[in-house]
């Protein structure tokens, strides 16, 4: 019988996946204690030669047990969240996996950037996935027989973390031997990089706005840099922020501003872009907005707080649930602004010339973008011209849209995109549509971001892409440490917080 391998537990705050090392390291006296209160801490295990293996995160006062298993390149890609019940047992709730790339399996579905995996029952779960391209998929079904494998575990005494090791494929029909780790622990403390589950917590939000700041993207985890840009001001007149999409500008209410105003006046505003550091995957997605108080820029936020409407009550949030803002998918942006604008801008909405889209313009990436489809038109056009047939006019169609795709089967719809590629090659482009008014057009504060002035109170309203473009966003209020209102944010959630499923 072969010996026990001999692996090291290090107690710490948690895991920087940047520095890919553990950060805020304690002893284990104090993780014990941690253990006994409750309190939070992460337990990660190593091979004799110092490679991870496996990053248990412990919060007992929320029930919560989270195991992280890293691969052979030392990438966290599996993330198994498990809550502990009333009869000691723990039991998997959540499931998040991002596929290897070097895996065979990674080429059956190259585009899939993760899958999110939520138990409902022992024999029902819920697989979200979600694609490069920004599509989810979703299927309810019997879970995997690898799932059902690792659904329930034994809550672990303090050091007795063999059980938890066995989830990791390399570990799992071997006796291990554990023992600490020498590893002194850090004199000054640590923020801790993970939150137990709960409703969303205000994670990360001024390492938004931290220029320089390495992370990796929530979709594809591509290491991304973050920018921050000045873009302005926000007049507020009254100082009652309304925070939604520009598109349902018409059915807002001044009710629906926060219940918590900024001090009325002037306001500098600053914009966070996280941007691609991978050459082969270039992208710069909106990651935040801020607003500081005049009055109390450069005075340090002691405490976030999630920002609420009147009526929202934060106790009746489950699990990772916040109030935000609704993003609808067509438009794809936020807008801040004082419910001073509302009448003005509902007037100027009501015009058939006149719609949201004056406030959202076009960036720069997307006039490139629309430019690149204007040219994959014009040649699939020229190539369905040049040799009609099932195969040329099958890829004209799906240049155009999803919408087309079954022209190419019936006389009429071959027909139809035969006028349409004559038209495409034979005129120019048409170039973007304008504002019916160019004097109400809104001005670019930023390649992101526009304002949009409101001429009666002279408050203006500040718009700027929503992320990925869909996702609802959380609003986070800064306090000083003597209570009073610092800033606001509009979190877009585009950095990766490994913490959260």
């Amino acid at each position: 019988m072969p010996s026990p391998l001999t692996h090291a537990s290090v107690y710490c705050e948690g895991w920087d996946p940047e520095t890919a090392r553990p950060v805020g390291i304690l002893s284990p006296d104090t993780a014990r204690a941690r253990d006994a209160s409750g309190d939070q801490y992460a337990v990660l295990v190593r091979e004799a030669g110092g490679d991870p293996l496996v990053l248990l995160e412990i919060a007992w006062s929320h029930e919560h047990c989270g195991v992280w298993l890293f691969d052979a390149d030392g990438e966290r890609r599996t993330h198994h969240r498990y809550a502990r019940r009333e009869d000691g047992e723990l039991a998997l709730t959540h499931s998040r996996r991002w596929p290897d790339p070097s895996a065979e399996a990674a080429d059956a579905a190259p585009d899939l950037v993760m899958t999110t995996i939520v138990v409902m029952s022992a024999d029902w779960a819920g697989y979200h996935h979600d694609y490069l391209s920004g599509g989810r998929t979703t299927v309810n079904r019997r879970p995997d027989e690898d799932l059902v494998a690792v659904m329930t575990r034994p809550a672990p005494e303090f050091g007795r973390w063999e059980g938890l090791l066995a989830l990791h494929p390399r570990l799992s029909d071997t006796t291990v031997r554990l023992g600490d780790a020498d590893a002194a622990p850090d004199s000054a403390p640590a923020l801790a990089p993970w939150c137990p589950p709960g409703p969303l917590a205000p994670f990360g939000v001024d390492e938004l706005f931290q220029p320089g700041g390495h992370h990796r993207d929530a979709w594809w985890r591509t290491p991304s840099t973050v920018e921050v840009h000045d873009i302005g001001t926000v007049a507020l007149p009254t100082g009652r922020i309304l925070v939604c999409d520009p598109s349902g500008l018409g059915s807002v209410t001044e009710q629906q501003a926060l219940a918590v105003p900024l001090p009325p006046g002037e306001h500098p505003v600053r914009l966070s872009v996280l941007r691609s550091s991978d050459p082969d995957r270039e992208f710069a997605l909106v990651a935040g907005v801020r607003i500081d108080v005049a009055d109390l820029v450069g005075t340090p936020v002691e405490s976030w707080e999630m920002a609420l409407r009147p009526g929202e009550d934060f106790q009746v949030l489950g699990e990772g649930q916040f109030f935000g803002v609704m993003v609808d998918g067509g438009s794809g942006v936020v807008s801040l602004g004082d419910v001073a604008c509302l009448p003005h801008l509902q007037e100027l909405f009501a015009s058939s010339d006149h719609d949201h889209n004056l406030l959202i313009g076009y960036t720069e990436e997307e006039r490139a973008r629309f430019a690149d489809q204007d040219r994959s038109l014009r040649e699939a056009a020229r190539a369905f011209l040049d040799a009609p047939g099932r195969s040329t006019a099958q890829a004209f169609a799906a240049t155009v849209g999803d919408s087309m795709t079954g022209e190419p089967y019936t006389r009429r719809g071959v027909h139809v995109l035969l006028r349409l590629a004559h038209a495409i090659v034979h005129t120019e482009d048409p170039g973007l549509p304008a504002s019916a008014d160019p004097g109400e057009r809104a001005t670019d504060t930023s390649p992101w971001s526009r304002s949009l002035c409101e001429p009666v109170s002279g408050a203006n309203l500040v718009t700027f892409p929503a992320g990925y473009g869909g996702d609802p966003c959380p609003v986070w209020l800064g306090r000083a440490v003597d209570g009073r209102v610092a800033a606001l944010v509009v979190d877009t959630r585009v950095i990766d917080r490994p913490g959260e499923v």
